[in-house]
Parts: C-alpha cells; structure tokens; sequence
C-alpha cells in the first residue's frame, strides 16, 4: 500500500510538472528584432517595419489614442517617417517562455543633423505565430517633461488650391521632412470645414530660430509660391506658457 501512494505521489508530481509553464529566459532571438526595427524605421521600409507586428496588434503612443491593426502601426511610423527623423533603441532585457515574449528597452529620436529631439522607454509584447515573432502591444513615453524645449505654434493661411497644397505634406519629401529638418518634428495639417481654402498648422518648434531662418529662406519662399500660400493672409500664433 505504501508504494501505491508513493507511485501516485510521483504521478501527480510528474502530472503537475508537465502543465507547469515553461520557465523565462532571455532572447538573443527576440532581441535581434530591435535591430531590424531600427533598421527598417530609418529606412523608411513601412512594409518590413508593419510586418513585424501581429494582425491585431495595439499600438499605443504617447499623448495619442490606440490604434490597432497594421494599418495603425503605418499610419503612425509612417508619419514619423515622413518628418525625417531618425530612430536608436537598445535592449534592457528581451525574455521569452514557450510562445510569449516581452522586451525592455530605451529610444532616442533625432534630427538628420543628429538633434534629439526625444528620449524615453519602451515596453513590446510578443508571441510567436506558425514559428514566427511578432509583436502584439507596443508602448512606449518620453523622459522629457511634457512641452520640454518646445514651443507650440499655430499658423492660419489661405491658399490657392486646397487639393495642391495637403499633396505638398504626403509623402517622404513632404512638408514634413523640411519642417523636421529645420527645427519644427512635428506639424499637423488641417482644413476649414466652411472655407475650402483656408488652412492651418499645429507646429511643435524645438528650435524657433532655425524654423523661423527656413521660412525666411529662398527656399522657404520656394516651397510658399509652389503650395499656393498667400502670404498676405499668413497668421502666426505661439502658445503663451
């Protein structure tokens, strides 16, 4: 009798053993990812840098909504590209156990002409599908205090042709990358809703005396007459802190 309990005593300890999960442990595999990322970002390869993410996969980017899906994960890097900045991440840990992951790490977001103009961390979930990895939740924030050196402007103006000037800010030559370029990494575009020709800027400038030298620029000149701007009707607001 007493080696039937010990045999089922041993059973169970196998039986639980075996449901166990398996144990975590870093990644060289997960970790290369970062690489890859990196790589396929400053490349401006939207199609390498989407297909590391699973089909449902949660983007959830500072100050700003989740968005879901590939479609999400283009839209947002994708209009990172397109101002011309350039992105370093490094590795704290990359830990997988079975057919999950997760990694760790740190980013620096810069100008082409090598500015930070933003530092923080990052959290990614991974899992594993037919063999492969792919990201699942991405998440990261800045270590700058919000509006740090930055100064938030608004521009109203009237143009020629509505239709002419938003094709002037799609695109990887777009606005975008000449704005980034000269101190201002960040400008969201809008339209009037009752005035077709009537358009606005929300610019983030770090750095007013480069932008301000852009715009009185020949090229700046240049890149008004091709979009249509009327000067004339130019209005420049800076947020009162």
């Amino acid at each position: 009798m007493r080696g039937l309990k010990l045999m089922l005593f041993l059973a169970a300890v196998a039986a639980l053993a075996a449901c166990a999960p398996p144990a975590a442990q870093p990644s060289a595999e997960l970790a290369a990812t970062t690489e890859t990322w990196e790589t396929a970002f400053n490349a401006g390869d939207t199609a390498t840098l989407t297909a590391a993410y699973a089909e449902d996969t949660r983007v959830m980017p500072p100050n700003g909504e989740t968005v879901q899906g590939r479609a999400g994960v283009e839209a947002v890097f994708g209009a990172m590209i397109a101002s011309g900045v350039k992105g370093k991440l490094e590795n704290i840990e990359a830990v997988t156990a079975g057919d999950i992951g997760h990694k760790v790490g740190s980013y620096e977001i810069a100008m082409p002409d090598g500015t930070v103009v933003d530092r923080g961390k990052f959290v990614e979930l991974w899992k594993q599908v037919d063999g492969q990895w792919l990201m699942t939740h991405d998440i990261w924030n800045s270590d700058l205090a919000a509006g740090a050196g930055t100064t938030t402007m608004v521009v109203t103006h009237e143009v020629q042709d509505v239709d002419r000037w938003l094709a002037a800010w799609q695109g990887p030559d777009s606005r975008h990358a000449l704005f980034a370029q000269h101190g201002a990494p960040s400008v969201r575009v809008f339209r009037s809703v009752d005035k077709p020709n009537l358009t606005g800027l929300l610019i983030e400038v770090a750095d007013m005396a480069a932008l301000q030298a852009m715009l009185d620029s020949p090229e700046g000149a240049a890149a008004k007459a091709a979009d249509g701007v009327k000067d004339p009707t130019i209005r420049m607001f800076a947020e009162v802190k």
